[in-house]
């Protein structure tokens, strides 16, 4: 097969065939907004394993060297292997590095989530294997910054959950790549005391937050509540004291137990543990897997069965997540997004639809129950919506728009603005689609669940809110 001549050839879709190095690209497999990632075999070795081609989309990505040098320190069974890396010259002159990883034949986590309908003991083995990912990472000084359901696959062959896409570490002594005053990540899964620091520091263009080991056990927290409970957690509203600092008191979400039952006890209260507000009631990774590793190991019928209530056959529903979209308001989540979405967002709470898996309804006395309870869990007590004490952070919360699945139409939601007689919406950058009025984004599907938008053939939309704010810029005329 000959490679596909010059000026056409595009890196973010190569066609099969295509050479980058010493590897020959089988089929495109996916990509983001920095890099295209190929089913790639070696040049006249077709019947070796495949390898994971990632090829930056930009000459001379810096990030890509970042991340060869992230997975090149550490070695894991649950991080990917470094098998090559290396320039591709494009025929028109521009290079573009690549790396090479082993193939991982499995699903994203919420997607297996979906297929297999894991009981609380296979999560903590799931949670078990990322900590030691995350310990393996940190004893060498290195931070991942954007642990996500995203970012993890399950093995298909052995359950095994591998932590990927090490594009936004960090090693010691790494150049900084990206200004701001928050590292790299996917706002949805930040630490409290990163959005405290954004809220305290959003006007100095020189402060930086440094992220810390803990940092990756919270966004661990973040992933795990997502996944038993289909809900991602949230904080209660910050607020200032009287020297302008900025103070959380706690979770304002419910413990996952109360919004599953099925959660097992000891599962609830370490994710409990990673989403404490102070960073070190979390520990170490270390000490996360071995208590996860031990609660692992303790079987009891609650701990065996389903986390999740099958109401329509996998084979009939669309697979889009695990569990029900989110409902809830993050503030750290609209406070990182407003910079690029700002115009785009919608005040007020936006209902989701119903997914095909469903969680059961708790009885009425269990919130009750869930709050009474205190286990010796290195320092989270209590599994109801217990405040914690606080840190310090940054910004005013605003809320966002609805969320549903990837294979219909997005559904219109009450109030959502439409269409004029003429099939036009108010503004240019607006699009009509289904009777309503949406705003094409390329958010990335996470991020456009958690902001309660709809994915529709591969991009994002937002729904138009009925009433658009009003410039702060315009003068007040007093009567």
């Amino acid at each position: 097969m000959q490679t596909p001549r010059a000026p056409e050839l595009n890196p973010a879709l190569l066609p099969p065939g295509t050479l980058v190095g010493s590897w020959r690209v089988l089929a495109w497999a996916g990509g983001g907004v920095h890099g295209a990632v190929y089913q790639a075999v070696p040049v006249n070795m077709e019947r070796a394993p495949p390898g994971a081609l990632k090829l930056a989309l930009l000459p001379r990505d810096p990030r890509f060297a970042r991340e060869v040098e992230l997975l090149s320190r550490v070695h894991h069974p649950s991080l990917p292997r470094l098998r090559d890396s290396g320039i591709w010259q494009h025929p028109g002159g521009t290079l573009h590095p690549f790396f090479v990883m082993d193939w991982v034949d499995g699903a994203p986590l919420y997607d297996w989530a979906q297929r297999h309908l894991p009981s609380s003991q296979q999560v903590l083995r799931l949670l078990a294997q990322l900590a030691r990912a995350l310990q393996a990472l940190h004893a060498q000084g290195c931070l991942h910054r954007d642990v996500k359901g995203d970012n993890v696959l399950v093995r298909h062959s052995d359950n095994l959950a591998l932590l990927t896409d090490l594009g936004s570490g960090r090693y010691p002594d790494a150049s900084t790549l990206t200004p701001g005053t928050l590292p790299p990540g996917t706002p949805a899964y930040r630490s409290p005391e990163a959005c405290l620091f954004e809220l305290q520091f959003f006007r100095n263009p020189q402060a930086h937050y440094s992220a810390q080991p803990t940092d990756d056990l919270y966004s661990l927290g973040v992933t795990a509540y997502r996944l038993v409970t289909g809900e991602y957690p949230e904080f209660c509203e910050p607020f200032r004291d009287e020297a302008g600092t900025w103070h959380l008191e706690g979770l304002a979400s419910a413990a996952p137990i109360v919004l599953n039952p099925r959660v097992d006890v000891q599962l609830n209260a370490l994710i409990l543990r990673m989403l404490s507000l102070r960073p070190e009631q979390r520990g170490t990774a270390e000490e996360l897997a071995e208590a996860l590793e031990q609660a692992a190991q303790r079987s009891n019928p609650d701990s065996t069965r389903s986390l999740f209530v099958q109401e329509t056959p996998l084979s009939e529903a669309p697979v889009e997540r695990a569990g029900p979209p989110s409902h809830t308001r993050s503030w750290p989540l609209h406070l990182a997004a407003a910079a690029a979405l700002l115009p785009l967002l919608v005040l007020g709470t936006w209902l989701g639809r119903e997914s095909p898996l469903t969680f059961p309804q708790p009885p009425p006395a269990l919130t009750q129950e869930a709050e009474e309870v205190h286990l010796d869990d290195g320092g989270t007590a209590g599994l109801g919506d217990e405040a914690v004490p606080a840190s310090s952070v940054v910004a005013p919360p605003l809320s966002t728009p609805g969320g549903q699945t990837e294979d219909t139409l997005p559904e219109v939601l009450p109030g959502q603005r439409r269409p004029d007689a003429k099939g036009r919406c108010a503004r240019p950058q607006q699009t009509p689609l289904n009777g309503g009025c949406w705003i094409k984004t390329a958010l990335a599907r996470e991020e456009c669940e958690t902001l309660k938008g709809s994915m529709f053939q591969g991009t994002c939309y937002l729904p138009v809110p009925p009433h658009e704010r009003q410039p702060t810029s315009r003068p007040v005329h007093n009567p």
